[in-house]
């Protein structure tokens, strides 16, 4: 499995399902919360109707009783069988017409159930002006009161009677019910005597579907009168809301997901070129391509790997650019070898026939004093030339107590000609006073004067080409520079490097001989340079300790 799908399948595992685990839960939380919602109105409205019922049956049952108070009622009860004389029927059928018009039918009872006088739908006294359920549209709700002899206190009949719900609820008095809810009074006998739009049987379960909704009911049971309060709503009208909240709450949690795996994946193909790239780069180094490098494009770990294995690949470079020079600056030791042999060798016959002639020439000859200066150029020279091969191909130097200002004054007499050739100005700015160091004169003398010739090199007819000699506490700093033709970066980064030369003349040996002359004596080499302005090099050579170890005024 590639590392970008195992990255992409964490990002799944890690983000997006708990997303979707997140959805799911809101979607049935919405649920929950609007069955709970509409579960606390069901109740609200329950407690507010069974109050409402409580109160309705406490002025009913007290007029219902003062009915069988009656004089009448309680003489009927209390005479023996058969013994009962004829009432007055038209008083109390005034006082059940004074009675709340939910009052149907009215039945007085012996405690043997054998009935007495009917008022309402069945008593033929009534008249045809008589209350009848059929005629309001709903069937009775029953209840029986027990009725009391006013001397005695004892029962002595039963108050049968048939009420309509309205006699409990009255509309003008329901309480505030949200819509969509079916309130209904259930009998002692368990039937619902309530115009419903469903079969008022389904009210017995507490939920229930009809015609595809699904419905909630609330229940209570009251012992005085004998009844249950139910209460039903639908759940499309309350849920619905919710419902679209979860389901808004679930798109945005999909759209977050999605969102994110989009941005995981393309963070990922990122995140995996870098990583392709190291790895191309990698297997490049490893077949020997060490110029291979890695863009560092990024600033997280990543880019740092790559930037390590930048700098990783580039110190192989440059230890075999070391290695490189080295054993370029051993050819050019070699080659330097053979040349100061064949060089030395007619040196030497040139210098012992200078002698010959010096000795055959008379005393007061004038010739004698050009040719003991020429004696003397050739052993300089001779000097000169073994010393500078011995530093290039050892790194070693004489160590004498010396006046830095003697090697340099000796390296700008011999430039002189080149420049003056060149048309050049040559500017010497020497310190009047000693400039006491331990180093080998003849070395630093071909040092500077390779720094002169190069400086003369550069210059494209005139110009001026300047000598400073500074100090401070712990070196000295030869300045030397010209107004020529400069130098771009990519030459000053290989100005050092053995055989490399701009001028299809030179050896390309100058500059590194003199950076090798430098280090021998424990300095370094400073160089500036703008093209078309020209460049500066400073030589900075310690005024105390070389690597010879040895102080100044010390005897070597």
């Amino acid at each position: 499995m590639k590392f970008r799908t195992r990255v992409i399948l964490v990002v799944v595992a890690s983000s997006v399902i708990p997303l979707a685990l997140v959805g799911l839960w809101l979607t049935n939380s919405a649920v929950r919360s609007g069955d709970q919602f509409l579960q606390d109105r069901l109740d609200g409205a329950l407690e507010a109707t069974v109050s409402l019922v409580g109160t309705r049956w406490i002025q009913l049952r007290s007029d219902l009783l003062f009915f069988g108070e009656d004089a009448g009622v309680q003489q009927a009860l209390q005479a023996s069988p058969g013994a009962a004389q004829p009432l007055d029927l038209r008083d109390l059928e005034q006082r059940f017409r004074d009675l709340d018009s939910g009052v149907l039918r009215l039945e007085i009872r012996t405690l043997a159930a054998e009935p007495v006088w009917t008022f309402g739908s069945r008593d033929a006294q009534a008249g045809s002006g008589s209350r009848t359920a059929t005629a309001l549209g709903y069937d009775a709700i029953w209840q029986e009161l027990p009725i009391y002899g006013k001397i005695s206190g004892e029962r002595i009949g039963v108050l049968q009677v048939a009420m309509a719900p309205s006699a409990f609820l009255p509309p003008q008095q329901l309480p505030a019910i949200t819509a969509g809810m079916v309130v209904a009074l259930e009998g002692p006998d368990g039937r619902v005597p309530t115009a419903a739009p469903f079969d008022a049987s389904v009210l017995a379960a507490e939920r229930f579907e009809w015609a595809g909704d699904e419905w909630v009911t609330a229940r209570h049971r009251l012992n005085s009168p004998a009844l249950s309060v139910v209460i039903a709503a639908t759940l499309g009208p309350f849920m619905g809301s919710f419902e679209e909240t979860a389901r808004r709450g679930a798109l945005v949690l999909l759209a977050v997901a999605i969102l994110a795996l989009l941005a995981t994946v393309l963070l990922t193909s990122r995140l995996t070129r870098s990583l392709r790239d190291l790895a191309e780069a990698a297997v490049a180094v490893a077949e020997g391509d060490l110029d291979r490098t890695v863009p560092g494009t990024t600033r997280d770990e990543v880019g740092a790997v790559g930037n390590a294995f930048n700098s990783m690949t580039k110190k192989p470079r440059r230890t075999l650019e070391q290695l490189a020079g080295r054993e370029s600056l051993a050819s050019v030791g070699e080659f330097a070898a053979g040349l100061a042999h064949e060089v030395r060798n007619p040196l030497t016959a040139v210098q012992i026939d200078l002698q010959f002639v010096e000795s055959q020439l008379p005393p007061d000859s004038p010739l004698l004093e050009p040719q003991a200066k020429a004696i003397a150029e050739i052993r300089r020279l001779d000097s000169t030339v073994r010393d500078a091969l011995r530093v290039a191909r050892s790194g070693r130097i004489k160590a004498l107590a010396i006046d830095l200002r003697v090697p340099l004054r000796a390296a700008v007499e011999a430039a002189r000609p080149v420049l003056a050739e060149r048309g050049a100005i040559l500017a010497v700015d020497l310190p009047p006073t000693e400039s006491r160091m331990v180093g080998d004169p003849d070395a630093l003398e071909q040092l500077f004067l390779n720094l002169l010739l190069n400086a003369a090199q550069a210059l494209d007819g005139g110009g001026c080409v300047g000598v400073e000699l500074s100090k401070d506490e712990d070196d000295f700093c030869v300045a030397i520079r010209d107004e020529g033709v400069g130098m771009s970066d990519e030459v000053r980064e290989r100005a050092f490097e053995p055989l490399f030369s701009t001028h299809g003349r030179g050896t390309g040996l100058g500059l590194p001989i003199s950076r090798r002359i430098v280090v021998a004596h424990g300095g370094e080499v400073r160089v500036e340079s703008v093209q078309g302005e020209g460049t500066t090099i400073e030589v900075v050579l310690p005024r105390g300790w070389t690597r010879a170890g040895l102080r100044v005024g010390d005897r070597p």
